[in-house]
């Protein structure tokens, strides 16, 4: 009986070791993003020409506790996209902001850091996966098998895929919450989306999950009144006297 329950002990602490090597490491995703870019007047027959979404390269560190979402270190660049027909020339420069999406696990507490305008926001939040719904539905993804939750929000909806076999809490950006790690996301059927497409894990160092700390310090409703009111401003700057007004779904 003794070399039964020794052996059961031993079982145990094998089985709890390697969940705990599962609940950390590192997510390399691709976002995609559709652009609405509206031309007025004699330009719009240059509309067909210029580029219609954005990708970028995205890394997630997690652990139990906490989660940084970042653009992934020298993978994207700025691209400037130029058109020229009959005598006119368009050009588009899509920038990356280095944004930084943070989270709090254990006090369900999330630090946004976005820069917009080149000015720098923290925009403060808190976890609420009270608007996620499973669905039963399940796909594998990278070799781990996900099941479906979807969020309808201000006639906005989300599908989120998740991994229970990596009980983490955590995922890109604000599309978290989930009880597994979210690996893929769909946004209106397309609009956006946020696909993993490779994951490491193991340990992950506390040098690189660093609480953004430089900004100023906002609500969100604060932000997006002042995303806002910017967008107004150049609107009626510009829009109104045949420029072009470019509009990246996110």
């Amino acid at each position: 009986m003794k070399t039964m329950l020794l052996s059961l002990i031993g079982s145990l602490i094998f089985i709890t070791g390697t969940a705990q090597q599962t609940t950390s490491g590192k997510v390399t995703y691709e976002e995609t993003a559709k652009m609405e870019i509206k031309l007025e007047g004699e330009s719009s027959q240059f509309a067909d020409m210029l580029p219609k979404e954005r990708k970028s390269q995205q890394v997630l560190y997690f652990t139990p506790d906490a989660s940084l979402y970042k653009l992934n270190d020298g993978k994207q660049e700025d691209e400037t996209v130029t058109t020229e027909a009959e005598g006119a020339m368009i050009m588009v420069k899509m920038i990356q902001p280095d944004n930084k999406f943070y989270a709090d696990l254990i006090n369900k507490k999330t630090i946004e850091q976005r820069d917009f305008m080149s000015r720098i926001f923290l925009v403060e939040n808190t976890i609420d996966a009270s608007g996620w719904k499973i669905t039963g539905n399940q796909k594998t993804i990278l070799g781990y098998p996900c099941q479906e939750a979807v969020q309808m929000k201000d006639s906005s909806t989300t599908v989120a895929w998740f991994a229970p076999s990596i009980p983490v809490s955590s995922g890109p950006g604000k599309y978290l919450g989930l009880p597994g790690l979210v690996l893929a996301v769909d946004i209106d059927n397309g609009r956006q989306t946020i696909i993993a497409t490779s994951v490491e894990t193991g340990p992950v160092g506390k040098d690189l999950l660093i609480k953004p700390k430089g900004g100023k310090k906002v609500s969100p409703e604060e932000y997006e009144k002042i995303v806002d009111e910017k967008r107004k401003e150049m609107e009626q700057q510009y829009g109104s006297g045949g420029g072009v007004v470019i509009k990246i779904e996110q």
